[in-house]
């Protein structure tokens, strides 16, 4: 482990809903155990495949005014948070690995700067399409909107490393375990 005092990477996954950023984490975690995955605060209840926290919104925004949060962010009308412990695991030089958003990339680019090693997770509109729709929580003009959404958002992520789900997990946990080891031993 990186001594106190060293700055340590912040690996911020993001993508669509469905790509499968919470099975890469988990294959992640497992492959190294050393690297923390933060868990998500989050305003709605969490599924078992999830690494989330549920907060009502009240209990929320408590924590976020309480200044429990080191970055926070809105989409789909829920509130979203990452907690302080990513800033005390950063401060030890530790690589911490998020489920993040694109929404909130600018301001996690601020906040973490030197730190934040981006990647963006992705996968075939017609395999996203078919993962959203087993979910069950969305009807078919839902998902279509949501998808609209995801190709738009992709486009705004330029410069970012990109990794594609859409086939075998196991061929991208070995695609994100080489991207992560190369950025994090440099």
């Amino acid at each position: 482990m990186a001594g106190l005092g060293e700055a340590g990477r912040l690996v911020y996954v993001m993508g669509a809903s469905g790509v499968g950023k919470d099975s890469l984490l988990r294959a992640a975690r497992r492959r190294h155990p050393q690297w923390p995955v933060a868990h998500r605060y989050i305003t709605r209840k969490s599924e078992a495949s999830e690494d989330c926290v549920s907060l009502s919104r009240e209990e929320f925004t408590w924590r976020r005014q309480a200044g429990l949060f080191c970055l926070d962010w809105q989409a789909h009308g829920l509130d979203y948070a990452l907690g302080i412990e990513v800033e005390a695991w950063l401060e030890r030089g530790m690589t911490v690995l998020v489920n993040g958003s694109r929404h909130a990339l600018a301001r996690a680019e601020a906040r973490f700067s030197r730190q934040l090693r981006p990647v963006l997770v992705s996968a075939r509109p017609e395999v996203l399409y078919e993962r959203l729709m087993s979910r069950g929580r969305e009807n078919s003009t839902e998902i279509e909107a949501r998808l609209a959404r995801h190709r738009r958002l992709d486009q705004a992520c330029l410069g970012v490393h990109r990794l594609d789900n859409s086939g075998a997990l196991a061929t991208t946990v070995a695609a994100l375990d080489a991207w992560l080891t190369e950025e994090c031993m440099s």
